[in-house]
Formats: C-alpha cells, sequence, structure tokens
C-alpha cells in the first residue's frame, strides 16, 4: 500500500526541517561575555580545532554544528588563518563566513623574542604568517633598504626591534614591510636622551648595539644585564679579548646547544675569541634593557662570569677565582646528568 502525504502534513514537515535548520545554523549565539572574544586562528587549524576554539571561547555552544554546517557548505579546506575578533551574537554562518572569507583584512599577533638573529626571525614569520623567509633576509641585506633607515652596516642585524606586532596576512611584498616596521620601533626606541648620552660616552649605534647584542646572547635575567655589560666594558678597557661565546655561535653555520674548545677557533671577524675588540656588528637583535644595559653598564672590577645553570651567573674579579666557579659549573652539570641517569633507571624499572 502506497503512503500518501496530504498538503497539511507536507507544509509541517518542511516547515520543522526549516525551523530546525535555522535553529541550528541561523540563530545568533548570546555569549555572557560582555567583551568582544579574539580567537587565534594559526596555520594548521583545520575546522575542527577552530571549532573548538571557538567553542572554548564561548562564541558558539557546540563546535559539532559549526563543523556539520562547514561540511555541508564545502568549507572545511578554507580555513584563513589570523586573529578575529568577535562581536556577540553572530550566527553559526556568519562566524563560519567570517573565518573563510579571502576579502576580509586580517592581521595576526606575532611575538619576536629578544636575541634572535635575521634568519631566526625569518623562521619564525614563516611559521607564524607564511612569508618567504629567503625573501625575509634577503630584504634584511637590501643596500638601499639600510641606506634608507640611517644604518651603517652591511644588513639589519640588530635593528630589528623585537616586541608583540599585529602584521596583515596579505598584501605584497609583505617581507620588505615587515622589516620597515620592526625598523622603524627600534628608531624610536632610540631616543633623543639615549644619543645625548651615546655623544657623551663616545658610542656609535653600531658599537652601543654590538655590545647590548652580546648582553642579549648571554643572558635572559634582566637584573644581570648591566652587571655583564660592566665586564665587557672593563675587559675592553684592559684591551683583553672579550671571549663572548655567543659571538662565536654567530659564527657558525648553525647554532650549537654547547660549543667545543674546537668552535673557539672558528675563523670569523665576529669571534672574539680570536680578535680583540667588539665584532664588526649586533650578533642578534637585542631589546630594550640590553641596549639600555649597554648604555649604563654597572661599574664594578669583574672580568669574568660563568653560568650557574639556574640562568644567573657567578662572577669574578681575578682567573684564579674564575677557575673556581668553572669548577662548580662543572659539578653542577656532574650532578645533573648523574641525575638524569637515575631518573631513567627508575624509569626502566617500573
Amino acid at each position: 500500500m502506497t503512503a500518501r502525504f496530504t498538503y497539511p502534513t507536507v507544509f509541517i514537515f518542511s516547515f520543522l526541517v526549516f525551523f530546525l535548520l535555522h535553529y541550528t545554523f541561523l540563530s545568533k549565539n548570546y555569549s555572557p561575555q560582555t567583551e568582544n572574544a579574539v580567537v587565534k586562528i594559526t596555520r594548521g587549524d583545520n575546522l575542527r580545532s577552530a571549532a573548538q576554539k571557538l567553542e572554548e571561547s564561548q562564541i558558539i555552544f557546540n563546535k559539532y554544528v559549526l563543523i556539520g554546517l562547514g561540511r555541508i557548505l564545502g568549507y572545511q579546506d578554507n580555513l584563513i588563518p589570523g586573529d578575529y575578533k568577535f562581536t556577540n551574537g553572530l550566527s553559526y554562518l556568519n562566524i563560519l563566513k567570517i573565518i573563510t572569507d579571502p576579502t576580509i583584512a586580517r592581521t595576526v599577533t606575532v611575538t619576536i623574542p629578544e636575541g634572535l638573529t635575521i634568519r631566526q626571525m625569518a623562521r619564525l614569520l614563516r611559521r607564524q604568517i607564511g612569508i618567504d623567509s629567503a625573501a625575509f633576509v634577503e630584504e634584511a641585506k637590501n643596500d638601499s633598504l639600510v641606506k634608507l633607515l640611517g644604518v651603517e652596516s652591511e644588513n639589519l642585524e640588530g635593528y630589528l626591534f623585537p616586541d608583540t606586532y599585529n602584521f596583515s596576512l596579505s598584501g605584497k611584498n609583505r617581507e620588505r614591510e615587515i622589516i620597515l616596521v620592526l625598523a622603524g620601533e627600534f628608531r624610536r626606541k632610540i631616543t633623543s636622551e639615549m644619543k645625548e648620552e651615546m655623544e657623551k660616552k663616545k658610542l656609535t649605534l653600531v658599537g652601543l648595539i654590538s655590545m647590548a647584542s652580546i648582553i642579549e646572547g648571554e643572558t635572559r635575567n634582566d637584573a644581570e644585564k648591566k652587571t655583564i655589560a660592566g665586564v665587557y666594558y672593563n675587559r675592553l678597557k684592559k684591551n683583553m679579548k672579550l671571549e663572548a661565546d655567543p659571538t662565536v655561535q654567530y659564527s657558525l653555520p648553525e647554532p650549537k646547544k654547547r660549543l667545543m674548545f674546537s668552535d673557539l677557533k672558528y675563523p670569523s671577524p665576529y669571534n672574539t675569541y680570536l680578535h680583540r675588540g667588539l665584532p664588526p656588528g649586533p650578533i642578534n637583535n637585542p631589546g630594550l634593557n640590553a641596549i639600555l644595559a649597554a648604555l649604563d653598564p654597572e661599574e664594578h672590577k669583574f672580568l669574568y662570569f660563568v653560568a650557574k645553570g639556574d640562568g644567573t651567573h657567578r662572577f669574578a674579579e681575578t682567573y684564579d677565582e674564575h677557575k673556581k666557579n668553572i669548577a662548580l659549573y662543572q659539578q653542577y652539570l656532574q650532578d645533573k646528568e648523574k641525575e638524569k641517569e637515575k631518573q631513567n633507571q627508575d624509569q626502566n624499572n617500573k
């Protein structure tokens, strides 16, 4: 027997389907939050991971609805990375269109840590916003750009200021635009008061930033930066080689986790184990605290320092005292290795 549907039945069924679709996909999501929510969709995020972030931020209340809608409409592979600010009361369809519409201008917040080299910056920016890392490095060597920015150097190493920035995900020659932003921020950080102090102390900009980059390479501990600056200035006054490990790391084709004695002989004008004085230019891009430390070092008689192993250093005025401090650090490394071996044994015995 063939089932027959009356017009009222079809109408009711159609209404229910429409109501369900409207409620599920088109009804607005109202969050208890009073402020706009910001969600970062990164390169590599898929529809599922993006929906998870949106649900956790209470922009949507059911990630599976967004995933289903995206698959129905064929948007699952069209996500565009960016930092999205969502107002309250958007529907699932509104949200899906926002994160997949290529015509919407987008920015991504990127934090560039202190002490990165140009090459390291390029790799970070490639991961974060998809720039051409090789093009970024080449732009940083661009003679006309270096001259435009008033830098007396072969490249912009040291003059790209580390900070948190909002970069566009679109546009032509983004690599050059980003370099202009970073270099512009550096110029703003070097105040007229700092320039007067440099002139008073007969410091050149390249000398100041070269020293700051060595300090940045030696420690992330801001409380020690002026002390370490004092050590290196004391060595310069005595015509001693700086013997700064970060300059060796910069000289090597690729940085190492731990330097070997043979590395200290690596031939490079930047290797301060081989050459007296400051290197020809900065070895990384230092932050403001390192620059201020290089401008206003602590006055003391220390000539040596060695790591403790906890992020701080032991300082010494004489080489004999320094040798004792080295022995303490070597003992720390041995104890750490023994502790690691014991943990591995305990793990294997479980």
